[in-house]
């Protein structure tokens, strides 16, 4: 993993071991059932004997920060906003979803929703008053639809170019001491950074997504952060990802 090669020398981290099975066919009405549920087990587990006080978690796709997410939630009560950086919704379930890929489910099944013994292990669950997206684009009819039912807190690309002061109100509004920051690349605008493997034209410009991220670092609490999408460079250091890391490791 190139992340891990090029950024992780000299820094102590704990791996959760993933399948890498090539799985097609849908198991239990999502595609890879039986090895998500292992893996959302055993990074739980993880977790909960080490009993961090914050974390920093990088995967491949954005369900991997479900059981950090969820932890965290716990430990703080309740008092923790998410801040989901993201092209894509993350929020169907496996009903609503066309591709039954869990990765399209992780924000729905924190959110309470979705298939029960995933839902279970990734609980307690997360109050839709509790986020704000960040750089949605590419949404599904059904993600859509939730999303406006229930009043989540959404800010579009121009919304964030136009005053990325608006998204730091809008998360001292919510009134929590804690924050968690789940980064998906593909928030990002491709021509700037074109490292992700499911891009979304009109991303976020870097300059303002690294600013707005030193922001909410420095505003408020950072209890989380999660990386992820990342696809490999090439074999050389980029300054955004080292600036995320940076972070991440300080919490």
């Amino acid at each position: 993993m190139e992340l891990k090669e090029l950024y992780f020398k000299e820094i102590k981290f704990s791996e959760v071991e993933v399948s890498t099975k090539d799985i097609r066919k849908s198991d239990n009405i999502i595609i890879g059932y039986t090895e998500i549920f292992k893996q959302l087990g055993r990074a739980k587990e993880s977790i909960v004997q080490e009993q961090p006080e914050t974390i920093f978690t990088i995967g491949g796709g954005c369900d991997a920060d479900v059981a950090s997410i969820a932890y965290l939630n716990d430990k703080m009560q309740g008092d923790m906003t998410v801040v989901w950086f993201d092209a894509h919704g993350d929020i169907n379930t496996h009903e609503t979803s066309a591709s039954k890929c869990f990765y399209g489910m992780p924000l729905r099944t924190l959110l309470g929703e979705g298939e029960e013994t995933i839902v279970k292990l990734a609980s307690p669950s997360l109050l839709s008053s509790q986020l704000i997206m960040l750089g949605i684009r590419d949404l599904e009819e059904a993600e859509k639809e939730y999303i406006t039912a229930q009043s989540i807190s959404v800010f579009t690309v121009k919304d964030i170019e136009q005053g990325a002061d608006s998204v730091i109100e809008a998360v001292k509004t919510k009134g929590h001491e804690s924050i968690y920051i789940h980064i998906d690349l593909d928030v990002l605008d491709f021509e700037e950074f074109p490292h992700v493997p499911v891009p979304a034209p009109a991303g976020l410009k870097v300059n303002t997504f690294k600013e707005l991220l030193k922001k909410l670092d420095k505003e408020f609490k950072v209890v989380g952060l999660g990386l992820f999408e990342y696809q490999p460079s090439g074999g050389q250091t980029i300054e955004l990802v080292e600036d995320i890391i940076k972070i991440g490791v300080n919490l």
